[in-house]
């Protein structure tokens, strides 16, 4: 996906807002909106033009679940909580839409945006329907296929080689043959067409709720006071090692270093809930050097607060300690 997505038009469903002055909505009021409202309980997505970037929040049942920011640079993956606060509270600039759109089809936008594209043998002009069909029949490829024609980004969702869902700008309702020829265009030595892949499966992960990151934040700096109380020298200290000791595996927990404004993980609920609690067990174990009915009483001092969210976040049948309450 190029950098310049914010001039691109993606399939729509709905307009359930068409787009408009960011200054005449209140975006906060609107997702909560879609929460509360049974009937805007939908999925779709809000598209977000700001000078500099282009910010698209992704939403399940009417719940935010995902969020991407486009910049110069590309696109990544953000926080809800970030993306939502670089909406100025009364924007002078800045437009807005709100779309329904087929759950499907958010999975498609959010995969194609934030991971990189399988590359074409050398051989294939993917532009070049006469080639590109073929080659996806004989390769049984599953995936989606993103075609980006002038302005419009479109989708072609594959199984086994063959089209299974197309998600088409400005879809007509034509048959798929029509539909293909206004998508490639004519068949030309240099076709106009963009077009990329992406093998399956494909993935929009639900962010771990605000609630719960805010938790675990808690829950660390608890630790580290507790086992301060143990006799631990800058438990911090230990806690900073094994942290950088489990990036490559776990990514999240970059997003826990102890900034005084951390922004907060991209990845679903047990990823992080995964990565926090190999966090907590190694860092237990370091400081009290396996000391396991001490390591046990000083997760459940730290997370006695906080006990009943964290069992439902699966977070504490991940320890290997068991806790008595």
């Amino acid at each position: 996906m190029p950098a310049n997505a914010a001039q691109l038009r993606f399939p729509a469903g709905r307009f359930l807002l068409a787009r408009t002055k960011l200054a005449y909505v209140h975006l906060r009021n609107l997702i909560s909106d879609a929460k509360r409202d049974r009937t805007a309980r939908v999925a779709g997505y809000v598209a977000i033009w700001l000078p500099d970037e282009f910010v698209l929040l992704f939403l399940r049942e009417g719940e935010v679940v995902n969020a991407v920011r486009i910049t110069g640079r590309g696109a990544e993956a953000t926080a809800i909580a970030s993306a939502l606060s670089r909406i100025p509270a009364e924007p002078e600039f800045g437009e807005i839409a709100f779309i329904e759109a087929p759950p499907d089809l958010l999975v498609c936008m959010y995969h194609t945006l934030v991971h990189p594209p399988e590359p074409w043998p050398e051989e294939v002009v993917p532009g070049d329907p006469r080639q590109l069909f073929p080659h996806l029949r004989g390769a049984l490829f599953s995936g989606v296929v993103e075609v980006i024609n002038r302005d419009t980004v479109n989708y072609l969702m594959l199984r086994d080689g063959l089209i299974e869902q197309a998600y088409i700008v400005d879809d007509t309702g034509e048959g798929r043959t029509e539909q293909l020829s206004r998508l490639f265009g004519p068949t030309v030595p240099r076709p106009r067409a963009r077009v990329t892949q992406w093998p399956g499966p494909l993935t929009m992960p639900s962010q771990a709720p605000a609630a719960l990151v805010a938790a675990y934040r808690d829950l660390i700096d608890r630790l580290y006071r507790e086992l301060g109380s143990y006799g631990v020298p800058v438990p911090s200290a230990v806690g900073e090692r094994v942290r950088d000791s489990l990036l490559a595996e776990h990514p999240s927990l970059r997003r826990f270093d102890g900034a005084s404004k951390p922004e907060d993980p991209a990845e679903d609920q047990d990823v992080v809930t995964a990565a926090i609690a190999a966090w907590v067990t190694e860092t237990i174990r370091e400081a009290l050097d396996g000391d396991d009915e001490s390591a046990a009483n000083v997760v459940k001092t730290a997370a006695r607060d906080r006990r009943h969210m964290l069992h439902a976040a699966g977070f504490l049948s991940r320890l290997p300690w068991v806790i008595e309450w």
